[in-house]
């Protein structure tokens, strides 16, 4: 069964049609904010259904999901094919030293996610006065142009979110987890077996997105690291076989704790800067040079940064 679901889907993907009106939208910054909850929504998304066309195909066709197929499962405690974000995981639980086989040479390959250039780095960036923390890299590309599954896995999660748009996430044998977010068209569905260089969505820009462009990210046990750690995206090759997983993958976190503790304010009518420092215990002096402010003017309804 197995061996004619590969075959019959194999025919399926190159009967499927690539065509999409290819946009001249000049990228912008993506504004997916990874914390938000993501809550699947299927409003409005008549016009990108391949999604449940693909799901009928397959169950035409005897496909089914066995669970005794879930990769890596020894590094993870749980298997969720609804919530993109599942994990409780604290960093400072995570082993020092583990070291993941990425390749081998054999059997376990990797294949770039797409082949255009970087756009937006991992890594903190400014919205107006406020800084939040981007993890994902953001690769360009146009609407319609296929992107791929970078390791052999199994697809967790196919679906809608508000803020990644049409989104899939893969677990690897490795055990590693990649996102990719903003899809025009989704090509899998969840608990589908995928090896590395098969497509799974077409490029597009739903969700938080200005622009079309893919957002990437990789995750171990829930908690993202920067993928230039591990792939040259200037030559689309990985930069080891192996990578182990210690602090110094996760070297950000100081950042991301750095911009979390950040407090903002709106101010309301008849407030001061005066009255706002007092309220959080600073000076206004402080909360001029948080804002890049030279006079103590403010106005009602505007954010301020106050810590």
């Amino acid at each position: 069964m197995k061996k004619i679901l590969i075959l019959s889907f194999a025919l399926f993907l190159c009967q499927w049609s690539f065509a999409q009106e290819v946009t001249d939208d000049e990228y912008e910054e993506d504004e997916t904010e990874m914390n938000d909850s993501l809550v699947v929504d299927t409003a409005d998304t008549e016009d990108i259904l391949a999604d449940n066309y693909l799901e009928d195909f397959l169950h035409e066709v005897g496909y089914y999901f066995d669970t005794a197929n879930v990769p890596a499962m020894e590094s993870y405690d749980k298997w969720d094919m609804k919530k993109i974000h599942p994990y409780e995981q604290k960093i400072d639980s995570i082993a020092d030293s583990t070291l993941l086989i990425l390749t081998d040479g054999e059997d376990c390959f990797f294949h770039p996610p797409t082949a255009g250039s970087i756009t937006s780095d991992f890594g903190i960036r400014r919205w107006g006065r406020r800084y939040k923390f981007h993890y994902g890299t953001d690769l360009k590309l146009t609407t319609g142009d296929p992107v791929y599954s970078i390791f052999d896995g199994v697809v967790r999660i196919a679906q809608y979110s508000k803020s990644y748009g049409y989104v899939v996430v893969v677990r690897h044998y490795n055990g590693l987890e990649t996102i990719y977010a903003h899809f025009s068209k989704l090509l899998v569905v969840p608990g589908m077996s995928i090896r590395a260089g098969e497509p799974i969505g077409l490029g597009g820009s739903t969700g938080r997105s200005t622009g079309p462009h893919l957002h990437f990210e990789i995750r171990y046990k829930g908690v993202a690291f920067n993928a230039e750690k591990i792939i040259d995206f200037s030559t689309n090759t990985l930069k080891s076989d192996s990578v182990y997983v210690d602090m110094n993958l996760f070297d950000h976190i100081k950042e991301v704790k750095r911009i979390n503790a950040a407090k903002y304010h709106k101010v309301k009518s008849g407030e001061t800067l005066g009255h706002i420092a007092r309220r959080y215990g600073t000076s206004v002096r402080a909360i001029q040079r948080l804002n890049g402010m030279r006079g103590t003017t403010i106005r009602a309804g505007k954010t301020i940064r106050v810590r």
